[in-house]
């Protein structure tokens, strides 16, 4: 039914409890998963302000070498991720994306032609009493295709047994 899945992650505890689920997907027929991680340009824009006293061709160097070192850091973070879902028996390709997290998540399910999304409710910010991140929020609203939202509270709903 969901042969092939995306599963971005930002590495956050609910994004660990989602890669739990997709490993389970393999006994429903799932066959491939791509796994993403997107770099908010947001934070760069944010990083590159408080960094102002560097000037023009310097600041973009900087900028490409911290881009390089962050998509390296990332890339290596889903190569671990990918081994888990492989051992699962699923084939796995990685994508280190950047941009508006949901924009970019929902240009790769349409682009790959995915059939489901799993994802974590809550990133990083993981800011208590709201239902749901806003990455997340987004992609539900605006995604064409099912997408399966792992929370905080699901501790036991994806392990095998």
């Amino acid at each position: 039914m969901f042969r092939k899945v995306l599963f971005p992650t930002d590495f956050s505890e609910c994004s660990y409890k989602a890669l739990e689920c997709v490993r389970q997907l393999s006994r429903a027929g799932t066959g491939k998963v791509v796994v993403v991680h997107v770099l908010d340009e947001r934070e760069f824009e944010l990083a590159k302000t408080e960094i102002g006293w560097l000037e023009g061709a310097r600041m973009v160097e900087y900028d490409a070498k911290i881009e390089k070192r962050m998509r390296d850091n990332v890339r290596e973070q889903l190569e671990g991720i990918a081994g888990v879902i492989r051992e699962a028996g699923m084939k796995t390709r990685v994508e280190v994306a950047k941009g508006v997290p949901s924009i970019e998540i929902l240009a790769l399910a349409k682009r790959e032609g995915v059939s489901l999304i799993v994802m974590g409710s809550h990133g990083r910010s993981n800011l208590a009493g709201v239902v749901m991140g806003s990455v997340s929020e987004e992609v539900v609203r605006r995604s064409n295709v099912p997408v399966l939202i792992v929370t905080r509270e699901m501790q036991n709903a994806c392990t095998s047994r």
